[in-house]
Parts: structure tokens; C-alpha cells; sequence
């Protein structure tokens, strides 16, 4: 790579963390009572929606049926109070994967949706859940859908499964989508089982090798440098500076303990609390060779699934984007599928968004946070019409990598953390042996 397309390069990511550091969040873009609203479509053949301004008449005059649904049904979950044991429930993912299973099993053999949630709501042992179910159940009596229902607990249901579960009402298929719905979280899950399981590990490896050294600093080296002071013998360096060191921890103690859970508190409240804090933590993370670059594959991953089964399930893929990024927790991911949204809707493509301008020229322009594999992919979908297929390929190529690498990281980090820890320990024990070959040659 030449010098010059380093600092371009190096010029575009400040831009777009600058960009990041001062964009708004993006408002929600539905469409009000007073507003006239006309459908055109892109090169993407997706419907989006122009606003123009007008005079206020009567609110079905001007909008068409289904976003007069969508306004009226976002007024009517709005206007919803719910009791505080219901608003701050605690929902676990195994209990909402078990729902989806036992709802699709129900609905799936002929039994209605009310019986279905009846059923459900008999087995639960929870009385706060159980009084989620009533309040489905008699919402969805008082002519709410259930994907309406859902709604009412955004903290309970994520927003992309009751638009999943909205999109599968509208054409039919709510078992096949419930279905759908719990093998994507355990295949979810099972993955995360498998980062977790490789961070362990090391993580476990790491905390009792600093606990040994502690132990030491606190309890053995000082009856060991009373010893040495009593012999009256010349101590090496090293030994010295780690008795030095001891007798700091010693002495301050409770100010190493107290800084040391301010300094971790404030680091947390930095990098998962702040704008900037959050932006500066992705970047650090994008600097690791092999961190960075699973995290980037981990994000893709997470987009490229979700994507794939909304616009599956039959929903529009600029609403597709929309839910996509709220389940995205990167800053840099949320803006630039905020931005592939408003291109889409603005008529250009979204393989063209992520980079690929004309694959027939050859003209690329390669995206900071797609790679252009995955451009071309997408390029291909919108050219046979199956771009959701098209997601779940992508989904399941980065699924493969991200298992590959994360065997490799295991393999690797274990002879590496075990070489650390025998390093610093190894070095403790050194520098604690030393001064006795002294103290013999001095008896000698």
C-alpha cells in the first residue's frame, strides 16, 4: 500500500469518527396528519415516501391505508400506560426462546392464538409474566395483533422479532416465522457461547496470576525481605525492586484497592456510557489485528442476519435497515446503515452504498466498514431479485470465518498466557532465590 493511500485512508476513518462524534440521532421519519404522502420507487424497486407539506384536512383524505394504520397504531402504543412491575420486567433469552417454541408448537397444531397464549400463561410460574400474558391476551381480545401486543414490551421483545412477527401475520406464516425466529436464537446463542468460551479461558488464566502475585507481594515478600535486612547482605536489583514494590503495596494498600475500583468504574462509565468513550473504544478495538478484524466480521455477521430475515419474512428493505440498526450496538455500523437507508430511499443501491459504484467497469470505491466480497454479493442479489438469500450467504460465510478464527485464537492464546504467567511469577521467584547464593558465598 502506497503513502499516499495511507494518509487518504487515514484522512477518510478521522472524517468519518468526526462525522460519528457530532451526528444526531437519526428521528424517526413517520408520516403525520397533515402531511401528503406520495410512494415512488428507486433503482432497488423499494416503495419509499416523499413529504410534502399542505394544508391540515382530514387525516384519511390525505394518507393511504397502511400508514394510517402505522400512525394510528403508534399513537395507540404511545398513549399506553402500563403498571411499573410490566414496564421494568426482566425477560431472559432462554424464556423468550422458550415462547416462540411452545407458541409455534400451539399454533402450529390448529389451536388459536388466544388458546395458545392461554396455555402459556398456565404453565408460567412467574406471576409477573403471567400478568404480561393477561395483558397480551386481553389486548389482543381488544383487537390489537399480536405483534401489537408485543410492542407494548420493547425491553421484553426486541423491535426486529415483532416486526418479524408483524410481517408474519400479514402474509400467514406466523409458525414458519416463529420457527425461524428459534433457530436464529439459538444459533445466536450457541455462538455466543463460543466467544465467551474463548475469553474464559485466558480471562480465568489472567486473574490468578495476578491474585498469586498480590498474595505474594502482601504476605511473602516482606517476611523474606525481614530475613534479608537481618543477614545483613547486599541485595541484587532486582530483588530490591521487588521488595520496593512490595512495601508500596503494603504500606498504600487501600488507595491501590480504591483507585483501582474507581479507575475500573470510570473506565466503564467511559467506553460504554459515553458517545466519545464508545467511539474511541471501537477504535481501539479496530487497531488489535486479530480483534479487530473478528469484531468487524462479528458485525457484519449480526447485520447480514438480521437483514436477511426481515426482508424474508416480507418486510421493506428500507424499514429492514431501520430495525438493523437498533440491534447494532457499533456506532460506526448504526450510521453507515443509516446512511445505506437514506441512499435507498433517494434511489441508489445498496451495493453501491457499500462501495461497488459499477462492477462492470471495475469501479470501486472499497467501504471503511464493508468489504467489497460482500458488495458484490449484494450487487448480485438486486440484480436476480433474492437479496435476502443473498444476507444469509453472507451471514453464513462470516459465521464460518468467526468460528475458524476463534480456534485459532484458542490455540494460540493458550501457550502465550501460560508463557506470560510463568514469565512474571518466574521472575518473583528469581528475584526472591537471588540474594541467598550471596549469603552463601558470604558464609563460604
Amino acid at each position: 500500500m502506497s503513502i499516499g493511500k495511507k494518509i487518504k485512508d487515514s484522512f477518510s476513518d478521522f472524517w468519518f469518527n468526526l462525522e460519528l462524534m457530532f451526528a444526531s440521532k437519526p428521528k424517526n421519519e413517520e408520516v403525520k396528519p397533515g402531511e401528503s404522502v406520495k410512494k415512488i420507487e428507486n433503482k432497488s424497486g423499494v416503495l419509499g415516501v416523499h413529504h410534502q407539506a399542505s394544508k391540515p384536512i382530514d387525516a384519511s383524505q390525505i394518507l393511504d391505508e397502511q400508514t394510517r394504520k402505522r400512525f394510528e397504531k403508534e399513537e395507540r402504543l404511545k398513549n399506553r400506560k402500563l403498571p411499573f412491575t410490566l414496564r421494568h420486567l426482566k425477560f431472559s433469552i432462554k424464556a423468550r426462546l422458550s415462547f416462540y417454541d411452545e407458541l409455534s408448537t400451539l399454533v402450529g397444531s390448529g389451536v388459536t392464538l388466544i388458546d395458545s397464549l392461554s396455555l402459556i400463561q398456565a404453565q408460567e410460574r412467574n406471576k409477573v409474566v403471567k400478568k404480561m400474558y393477561a395483558q397480551m391476551i386481553h389486548d389482543i381480545n381488544a383487537g390489537l395483533s399480536l405483534a401489537e401486543s408485543m410492542e407494548l414490551f420493547p425491553h421484553v421483545f426486541p423491535k426486529m422479532q415483532s416486526a418479524l412477527v408483524e410481517a408474519a401475520e400479514a402474509s400467514g406464516n406466523l409458525k414458519e416465522v416463529l420457527l425461524e425466529l428459534v433457530e436464529e436464537i439459538e444459533s445466536s446463542q450457541d455462538f455466543h457461547r463460543k466467544v465467551t468460551g474463548a475469553m474464559v479461558y485466558p480471562i480465568i488464566l489472567l486473574f490468578l496470576a495476578i491474585t498469586l502475585v498480590v498474595g505474594m507481594m502482601i504476605f511473602v515478600i516482606p517476611k523474606i525481605a525481614t530475613m534479608y535486612e537481618q543477614a545483613r547482605v547486599e541485595l541484587p536489583g532486582l530483588t530490591q525492586t521487588v521488595i520496593d514494590i512490595s512495601d508500596f503495596v503494603v504500606e498504600q494498600w487501600p488507595i491501590l484497592l480504591s483507585g483501582s475500583v474507581v479507575g475500573l468504574l470510570l473506565l466503564y462509565l467511559l467506553f460504554s456510557k459515553s458517545r466519545i468513550g464508545r467511539l474511541l473504544g471501537e477504535n481501539i478495538v479496530n487497531l488489535i489485528p486479530m480483534a479487530g478484524r473478528i469484531n468487524k466480521e462479528k458485525n457484519i455477521m449480526m447485520i447480514a442476519s438480521s437483514m436477511a430475515m426481515l426482508m424474508k419474512s416480507g418486510v421493506l428493505i428500507t424499514d429492514a435497515f431501520k430495525i438493523t440498526r437498533k440491534t447494532i450496538n457499533n456506532l460506526h455500523y448504526q450510521k453507515a446503515l443509516e446512511d445505506i437507508r437514506k441512499g435507498v430511499v433517494m434511489g441508489q443501491e445498496v451495493s453501491q452504498m457499500m462501495g461497488l459504484e459499477d462492477i462492470r467497469s471495475q469501479k470501486f470505491k472499497e467501504h471503511p466498514l464493508f468489504p467489497l466480497q460482500m458488495a458484490q454479493l449484494i450487487h448480485i442479489g438486486e440484480s436476480t431479485g433474492n437479496i435476502g438469500n443473498m444476507f444469509e450467504k453472507i451471514k453464513k460465510n462470516y459465521h464460518k470465518s468467526i468460528e475458524y478464527s476463534l480456534r485459532n485464537i484458542s490455540t494460540l492464546i493458550e501457550p502465550v498466557m501460560i508463557f506470560f504467567v510463568a514469565a512474571l511469577v518466574g521472575s518473583i521467584l528469581m528475584a526472591v532465590m537471588l540474594p541467598f547464593f550471596y549469603i552463601g558465598s558470604t558464609v563460604g
